[in-house]
C-alpha cells in the first residue's frame, strides 16, 4: 500500500490533470461559442480579456477560451494516443530482446543504439518538413513511432533481471511454456516502470506537438491545439500576450503535472517491483 506521504504526492498533479480533462471533454458546456466562430462584425477582434471573453479573442474574433479548452481535446488526444503506440512498441521489443538474450539480444541493442544516437527532434523535424502538412492521425504515428527506444531500453533491462528469477525457473520446471511465463509471470512486474515511463512521456509528447504545431508542421489551423493558438498570438500585427500566456500556463500545467505524478509514482510503485 502507498504512504500517506506518498498519496499526498499523488493528489495535486493528479487533481489538476483530472481538472484539465474534465474542462476538456465539457468544453462545449462551458463555453457555448465555437472554437472556430468567426463574428461577422469583426468588432470584437484582437480583444484583451474581459468578462465577455476571459481570455480575450484573436486576430479572427474568435473566443481564445473555447479554442484552449477545446484544443486540450485533440493536444491530449494526440500525446495519449502517440504515447500509447510508443509504449506499446517499446515493450513488445524490449521484452522479446531481454526475454531471448544472446545474439538476438545485442543486435536488437545495437539497432536501438543506432536509434537513440538520432536527436528524436530531428527526425520529427526532418520527416514533419518533407511530409507537409501531417493529418492528427499521421502526427500520432510519428510521434509513436519516435518514442519507443527509452521505453525498449528500461523494458529489457526489467525483463534480463526477472527471467532468472526463482519463480520463474520454478514455472520453467514445471513445464510452463516460455510464452506463458513471459505474459503471465515477468510482464505483470514490469509494469510500475510502463506506467512510470508513459506519465512522463506524456509530459514530453505534449511540448514536442505544441513545438510542430507552433511550427506549422503538427495541427493544422483552424483547428485548435495549443501550439496552433501560440502561434496565432504571434501573427502580424503585434503580439498578444493572452494568445501566449493561456495556452503557455496550459502547457505548463500539464507537463509540471505529468513530471510530478511520474515521480510521486515512481517513488510509490517502486515497492511493488520484484525486489532484487
Amino acid at each position: 500500500m502507498t504512504s500517506r506521504t506518498d498519496r499526498r504526492r499523488l493528489a495535486l498533479p493528479l487533481a489538476s490533470l483530472v481538472l484539465l480533462s474534465a474542462a476538456a471533454v465539457g468544453a462545449p458546456w462551458i463555453v457555448s461559442v465555437p472554437p472556430n466562430a468567426i463574428p461577422t462584425d469583426g468588432i470584437i477582434a484582437s480583444m484583451p480579456p474581459s468578462l465577455a471573453h476571459p481570455f480575450g479573442t484573436d486576430s479572427l474574433g474568435r473566443d481564445v477560451l473555447s479554442r484552449v479548452l477545446h484544443g486540450a481535446r485533440i493536444s491530449l488526444a494526440i500525446a495519449l494516443l502517440s504515447v500509447a503506440l510508443s509504449t506499446s512498441l517499446g515493450a513488445a521489443y524490449g521484452a522479446f530482446a531481454g526475454w531471448i538474450g544472446g545474439r538476438v539480444d545485442t543486435v536488437c541493442m545495437r539497432l536501438l543504439d543506432v536509434a537513440l544516437s538520432v536527436p528524436r527532434l530531428l527526425v520529427l523535424l526532418v520527416v514533419a518538413a518533407l511530409w507537409g502538412a501531417l493529418p492528427n492521425g499521421s502526427l500520432v504515428l510519428l510521434l509513436g513511432l519516435t518514442g519507443w527506444y527509452d521505453v525498449a531500453r528500461l523494458v529489457r533491462g526489467d525483463v534480463r533481471a526477472l527471467r532468472e528469477r526463482e519463480f520463474v525457473l520454478a514455472a520453467r520446471a514445471t513445464g510452463v511454456r516460455e510464452a506463458r511465463i513471459l505474459l503471465r509471470h515477468v510482464v505483470p512486474h514490469v509494469w510500475p516502470t510502463l506506467v512510470v515511463t508513459a506519465t512522463l512521456a506524456v509530459a514530453h509528447t505534449i511540448a514536442l506537438e505544441a513545438g510542430l504545431s507552433f511550427l506549422g508542421l503538427g495541427v493544422q489551423p483552424p483547428q485548435a491545439s495549443w501550439g496552433t493558438i501560440l502561434a496565432d498570438g504571434f501573427t502580424p500585427g503585434g503580439a498578444r500576450w493572452w494568445l501566449t500566456v493561456f495556452p503557455g500556463v496550459a502547457i505548463v500545467t500539464v507537463v509540471l503535472a505529468c513530471n510530478a505524478l511520474g515521480d510521486a509514482l515512481r517513488e510509490a510503485l517502486s515497492p511493488r517491483q520484484v525486489a532484487a
